[in-house]
């Protein structure tokens, strides 16, 4: 491995071996390795001195991305800026009728004539379900999907992005990294 990397073997984080992605499952560090699991399901226990001295090992760049918030507070509600939490709770209600078919998320509390026959989940897929939602939002104009969902395009692979982030975070996973607050900073001791 090149010494300029350090190598990131917490769960979750990713590593390039020989070319090939791997995921850390987890850490066994009274036995110094880790475990280590292939998109294919594939498993290997590989001790931390293979990884560290192996020529062809290096951080997968699709975690390293991810790993910089590590350690912080997650976002709340109240991080989002005032003027974009409608977009977020937009896109909330998109993904929502994409995975039960009622926006609000609750199918006891259904809004007029939901759920439409493209998001019923007694007779589509969830395939077919995002596949339609993306065909719906892409019938927008730009003008209008960047008023209602602060982006001029949607995708299928877009809502698939924004549904991880929902998954891992709630709603406020729905609001994109540019609508947070900023941080407090690093306040000086001299100021």
């Amino acid at each position: 491995m090149n010494g300029a990397a350090a190598l990131d073997l917490s769960a979750g984080a990713g590593v390039l071996l020989d070319d090939v992605e791997w995921l850390v499952e987890r850490q066994e560090p009274h036995l110094g390795r880790v475990q280590l699991v292939r998109a294919d399901g594939e498993r290997q226990r590989v001790s931390f001195r293979f990884l560290v001295n192996h020529p062809r090992c290096r951080p997968s760049s699709r975690t390293a991305a991810e790993g910089a918030n590590r350690g912080r507070q997650l976002a709340s509600w109240s991080d989002v800026k005032p003027e974009k939490r409608p977009l977020m709770e937009q896109r909330f209600a998109h993904l929502m009728e994409i995975n039960c078919g009622f926006r609000s998320g609750d199918p006891f509390r259904p809004e007029p004539g939901e759920p439409r026959p493209e998001y019923d989940p007694d007779r589509t897929t969830l395939t077919e379900r995002r596949e339609a939602k993306a065909a719906e939002l892409s019938a927008l104009r730009p003008e209008e999907a960047k008023l209602l969902l602060g982006v001029a395009h949607v995708g299928a692979r877009t809502l698939e992005r924004w549904e991880k982030r929902r998954r891992k975070y709630g709603i406020v996973g729905c609001a994109d990294h540019r609508w947070l607050r900023s941080s407090g900073g690093h306040p000086s001791i001299s100021d």
